[in-house]
């Protein structure tokens, strides 16, 4: 829900300034980068896949694509942006002004978020074939419909404004540890309790669950084995950590 909760204001004025359904923004970000834990998402700042450059940077990396309803395997270059945020404008760019054709001109002012996801699909945006059905599953699964507007119908784009510069959006780096946690994240990894990495990352249930029985499984070790006082038992717990984190 964390990264939920960090675009949904920013997929909210993408509705307002551009009328594409804030739910369908979220769904897709969360398909196209795994929740923001994708590697295009963290080292790129794309969270929707689009390819090409962006302001003359880019990532390379290798993708999947559907040939004749085949998977293939791929390397493509994608468009690195400063935050999240530009990555969400440029997505509503695409679907505005992105195809002289107007492919996408149906997505804009749609207020049903099935008929949006499937005008995705039919704009040729995505070579999955199940990419609606997708979106449609995650936005009812996470009943992302309450973030939308009920005045989108009346939105009208201004086409004028559509290439202004985006404000910088100051986004999280999960790889960076935050000052105040600096020396509990180094006890905890030296004691083997994470590994090390992307200290800002969320936390899954499933990852919430390992770490607490590691630590479960010390103490009942601890008290099974030991009868010492206090601060021997600390000095066994410790010893315990070290090997957990060796193995």
């Amino acid at each position: 829900m964390s990264f939920i909760n960090e675009i949904t204001p920013y997929a909210q004025r993408i509705q307002n300034d551009y009328g594409i359904l804030a739910s369908l923004i979220i769904a897709q970000a969360i398909l196209e980068s795994n929740w923001g834990r994708s590697t295009l998402a963290v080292k790129g700042k794309n969270i929707f896949g689009i390819k090409g450059e962006y302001k003359g940077q880019s990532i390379i990396l290798e993708t999947t694509e559907y040939v004749n309803g085949k998977p293939v395997k791929v390397d493509k270059a994608f468009r690195k942006y400063p935050t999240w945020f530009e990555s969400m404008v440029d997505l509503a760019n695409l679907y505005n002004t992105g195809d002289s054709r107007g492919r996408y001109k149906k997505i804009i002012g749609e207020t049903d978020y099935k008929k949006a996801a499937q005008e995705v699909k039919n704009s040729g945006y995505a070579t999955d074939p199940n990419y609606a059905n997708k979106i449609i599953e995650i936005i009812e699964s996470n009943e992302l419909t309450k973030y939308d507007s009920t005045e989108l119908s009346s939105i009208r784009v201004d086409s004028k404004n559509l290439n202004k510069e985006v404000p910088i959006v100051t986004v999280r780096d999960i790889n960076k540890v935050s000052t105040w946690a600096e020396k509990d994240w180094k006890e905890a990894t030296s004691n083997g309790y994470y590994d090390g990495t992307r200290p800002g990352a969320n936390l899954t249930r499933e990852e919430s669950a390992i770490v607490v029985n590691r630590l479960r499984n010390n103490f009942l070790k601890l008290i099974a084995e030991n009868k010492e006082d206090i601060q021997r038992l600390e000095t066994k717990l410790q010893e315990i950590e070290k090997q957990n984190h060796l193995a």
